[in-house]
C-alpha cells in the first residue's frame, strides 16, 4: 500500500496480515522497526511449534499402547502355556486310547478358534459399549456423528485368531515332544 495513501485514511488498523515467503527475515524487519505498538505472530514458528508437540504425543502414545499390547500378549501367552502344560495328562489319555495326530490336530484347532472366539465377542462388545461411552460423553459439547471403527476391529479379529494359532501351536509343540508313557506314569506316582 502508497504510504501516502494509509497517511490519508481515516481509521487505525488493529490486524494486518502480511503473507511472506520469508516471514523469518519480516519478523526480524519488524523488530527492527522498534515500535513498542506493533505486535507481531509468526504463523509459520507457531505451526512448527505445534507439530513438534504432535510429534511428542504420537512417540508417546504409540509407545503406551506398544507396552499394553506386549503385556496383554504376554499374559495371554502364559495363560495358554500354563493351560496346555496342566492337561498334559488329558492329551497323553487321548493319545493312548488311540486318537491320533491328525484328530488331535483338529481339536486343538477347535479350542483355538473357540478361545479366539469367546476373547473376540467380550474385547468387541466391551469396546463398543467403551466407544459409545466416549462419544455420549464428548457429544454434549461437540456434535458429531458416532465414528464406528470398523477397520481397527477387523485388524484386532485377524491378530487375535493369528496371536492364539502360534501361541497354541507352540504349546503343542512342547507337549508333543514329550513321552506319552512316561507322561501318563509321571501324573500317576
Amino acid at each position: 500500500m502508497n504510504l501516502e495513501e494509509f497517511k490519508n485514511m481515516e481509521f487505525s488498523p488493529s490486524y494486518i496480515n502480511i503473507q511472506s515467503s520469508k516471514p523469518d527475515s519480516l519478523v526480524q524487519e519488524m523488530k527492527n522497526l522498534k515500535n513498542d505498538n506493533l505486535g507481531y505472530s509468526n504463523f509459520e514458528e507457531s505451526a512448527k511449534q505445534e507439530k513438534a508437540m504432535v510429534l511428542v504425543i504420537k512417540i508417546f502414545l504409540y509407545g503406551f499402547i506398544a507396552v499394553i499390547t506386549l503385556i496383554g500378549v504376554t499374559n495371554i501367552f502364559n495363560t495358554i502355556t500354563s493351560n496346555m502344560e496342566l492337561r498334559q495328562k488329558e492329551f497323553a489319555m487321548l493319545k493312548s486310547v488311540g486318537m491320533t495326530k491328525k484328530e488331535f490336530n483338529r481339536m486343538i484347532n477347535l479350542e483355538t478358534i473357540f478361545y479366539s472366539t469367546k476373547a473376540l465377542i467380550y474385547g468387541i462388545v466391551l469396546g463398543l459399549i467403551g466407544t459409545f461411552a466416549l462419544y455420549k460423553a464428548f457429544s454434549i459439547k461437540i456434535s458429531t456423528e458416532m465414528y464406528l471403527p470398523i477397520k481397527p476391529i477387523a485388524i484386532s479379529i485377524v491378530a487375535v485368531f493369528v496371536l492364539v494359532f502360534v501361541i497354541m501351536k507352540y504349546s503343542m509343540a512342547k507337549i508333543n515332544r514329550q513321552n506319552t508313557i512316561e507322561t501318563i506314569r509321571n501324573e500317576n506316582i
